[in-house]
């Protein structure tokens, strides 16, 4: 499923999957939905918390208002990457519906040291996954998709040491990144469950960011078949009553 992440800094162009133990199918079926419809060969490493603490790569505690283990470790990709090449991050709640290569397509420009989709984005909800409090900062929702472009000189100032003390706030709102080095990806490489309209098209990333339909209070969320189609693509089988968590 994933490839070896000590292979990443060999890689030119590289997809990171942010990983939860609690969102492992997760996990799984985005990266089926990756390799399944991509048109190059392409590396696809998991960030694992618990593996970067076992290399000794990143010592830093959980983030106590992170829904997720790699609220902070999302910021490693440009390290991993050895800082070369283009890395994509991506949330593990998501679905890929068309080629990862139009994802690295769009971000030829060396100029940019990052690109992202660029949401105005106010939460629906007071709450998100696992019960934690929703907060409204600026930028909010950039950091869950985010190309790299490890050979740009911001990008190479996310070093361990800085991503192991830096504010979670100075990490997420990008402020350690300028305006005018943030390249701008359509909505549609992000497109928000439930906080976002269906549009006619189905949408480049589904991400299901207030939980997918493994969740029992998700089953009847937008685009909640097209994930039970991914899910038996998956794993061979059908979505049923067994698979659903209470």
């Amino acid at each position: 499923m994933f490839d070896d992440i000590s292979l990443a800094p060999k890689a030119k162009t590289a997809v990171f999957i942010g990983y939860d133990p609690l969102e492992d199918a997760a996990a799984k079926m985005l990266v089926h939905s990756i390799r399944s419809r991509t048109t190059k060969p392409i590396k696809i490493f998991p960030i694992i918390r618990d593996q970067l603490l076992a290399y000794d790569i990143f010592n830093r505690p959980l983030d106590p208002r992170g829904s997720t283990q790699f609220s902070l470790t999302r910021f490693m990709v440009p390290h991993l990457m050895g800082h070369n090449g283009m890395g994509i991050f991506l949330d593990c709640d998501m679905l890929i519906t068309r080629d990862i290569q139009e994802m690295f397509s769009l971000a030829k420009n060396k100029k940019y040291a990052i690109h992202v989709p660029k949401h105005d984005y106010s939460p629906g909800q007071g709450t998100k996954m696992g019960g934690i409090e929703q907060t409204y900062y600026p930028r909010k929702q950039w950091s869950a998709v985010t190309i790299y472009n490890c050979d740009h000189k911001l990008t190479k100032q996310l070093t361990t040491e800085i991503v192991e003390r830096a504010t979670t706030k100075f990490l997420h709102r990008f402020e350690w990144c300028p305006n005018e080095a943030i390249g701008s990806l359509p909505l549609e490489y992000n497109f928000l469950v439930g906080e976002q309209e269906m549009p006619e098209t189905l949408p480049f990333n589904i991400h299901h960011t207030l939980g997918a339909p493994i969740f029992a209070e998700c089953q009847n969320v937008d685009y909640a078949d097209y994930w039970k189609s991914e899910f038996e693509a998956t794993f061979g089988r059908k979505f049923s009553a067994e698979d659903i968590i209470n």
